[in-house]
């Protein structure tokens, strides 16, 4: 971008060049009649480089090298040199927020240099960072504008980041504040996913540990006793912390794997975390994009309900959301409403409990509108009036498969069996019919 400060540069660079070519071009073709004179010497050069008409100064007077000096360093200045501003803090931390928390914090532009400087404009990286306005303010020498940013978290547990870009008048550099948080429930699971693609490891541990320091239980882990490491629920008192560990030829067996692997635990703030299960068969097939794959109604009183929301990104303008349904009949799932936002679609849903069934819910579910469809994964846990504690977990021989049928896990939706159960390769092809070009160590991607 050129701002005034760089075009009086770029304009006087122009104005001499085009001079001196046109000097040049009079010679060449014989406009300058007068006969041919030697050079002159640097002491005759300073003499004559200043008469006030051009054309006594002959472009051979005063080399082009030395009359663009002056425009190229105003021009490095502008194009090339940052800002003379300091950011204070350097990095915006938020710290560990909650998935429905909105973080907020000032960051201060502190004018270094000489001169006044003026904001062209702020620009955040995405949606999710919302800013004041501070653009065509001045920053005098010394002084500083603030600006307040606030940083609304995805669902999903982990690490977020973002920027906000600052364009200084007279400088192309942008000034970048770089803005952090993470992601947890007061039940904090490290690492936030299982990496599992094919070429990974096929086991591993876990840290879980809640994040205010209070003892609590892991009731189960997807719907199962925990294998826990150093620890012995029998004997040792409840801890605030914990090391598991995870094999997925115990834990996923026939190669059947949730998107979501459920904690659940009887901390009074977090009955529930997930782990993200990154693996060929949990990629989602997109025909809707949402903001999030992740979706929970929380705890659930018998035959009560709910409320939770989708959110769609890409919906065409006149493209509503027609109906929404479970895969089971232990939940209902209904629309409640939706409104527009922009580019998106905000779509309330309704979970209501239709069954007698107690504990781990997790469902498929679907959201329509007249041109398509969505799939997601929607879990909680159904209890009954003034529940706490712990369900009583499942054995692992209930889910040991047998040669011809792989038995479900509990809450998990079902997948069919591989046509070869002797095998515990996990399968390459999504359910859905997509197939995800995974690399090992590629990114997480969508959760």
């Amino acid at each position: 971008m050129l701002t005034r400060r760089s075009l009086s540069a770029f304009g006087l660079k122009a104005i001499l060049t085009s001079l001196v070519g046109a000097c040049s071009m009079l010679q060449a073709c014989g406009g300058n009649t007068a006969a041919p004179t030697p050079a002159p010497t640097p002491a005759q050069a300073t003499e004559t480089a200043a008469p006030a008409t051009p054309p006594a100064a002959p472009a051979t007077d005063v080399p082009a090298t030395d009359v663009s000096a002056p425009a190229t360093d105003a021009t490095q200045e502008a194009e090339d040199l940052p800002p003379p501003i300091t950011i204070d803090p350097p990095v915006l931390d938020f710290g560990v927020i909650s998935p429905s928390d909105i973080a907020e914090g000032v960051v201060k532009l502190r004018n270094t240099g000489t001169k006044e400087l003026e904001v062209l404009s702020v620009q955040p990286s995405c949606k999710c960072t919302t800013i004041n306005d501070v653009a065509g303010q001045k920053i005098p020498v010394g002084g500083f504008v603030e600006i307040q940013a606030k940083m609304k978290p995805t669902s999903g547990a982990g690490d977020k980041k973002a920027e906000i870009k600052v364009l200084i008048d007279g400088y192309s550099r942008i000034v970048s504040i770089q803005l952090k948080s993470e992601v947890s429930m007061p039940v904090r699971v490290k690492p936030y996913y299982l990496n599992i693609v094919t070429g990974q490891p096929q086991m591993g541990r876990t840290v879980v540990e809640s994040i205010d320091g209070r003892p609590f239980k892991i009731c189960a882990i997807g719907g199962y006793a925990p294998h826990y490491i150093g620890f012995d629920p029998t004997k040792d008192e409840p801890a605030n912390h914990y090391v598991i560990d995870w094999n997925i030829e115990r834990d996923f067996p026939g190669g059947k794997f949730p998107r979501y692997w459920i904690i659940e635990t009887d901390h009074p703030d977090c009955p529930l975390v997930e782990i993200f299960v990154r693996h060929e068969t949990t990629m989602p097939k997109i025909n809707m994009a949402l903001s999030d794959y992740r979706h929970t109604f929380g705890q659930l009183e018998a035959g009560k309900s709910a409320e939770f929301v989708v959110t769609c990104t890409k919906l065409e303008e006149d493209e509503a959301i027609l109906a929404a349904s479970a895969s089971s009949t232990d939940l209902k799932v209904e629309l409640v409403s939706q409104v527009r936002d922009g580019t998106d679609t905000i779509v309330t849903l309704r979970a209501t409990s239709t069954s007698s069934a107690r504990g781990l819910t997790y469902v498929n579910a679907t959201i329509y509108s007249a041109k398509r469809q969505q799939d997601f994964e929607l879990w909680g846990q159904v209890i009954d009036p003034g529940f706490t504690g712990c369900f009583p977990c499942k054995e692992r021989a209930e889910i040991t498969p047998s040669v011809d049928q792989a038995k479900p896990i509990r809450g998990i939706p079902t997948i069919a069996p591989p046509t070869r159960p002797t095998t515990n390769a996990p399968a390459t092809t999504n359910p859905t019919g997509a197939t995800p070009n995974l690399s090992p160590n590629a990114p997480v991607g969508v959760k």
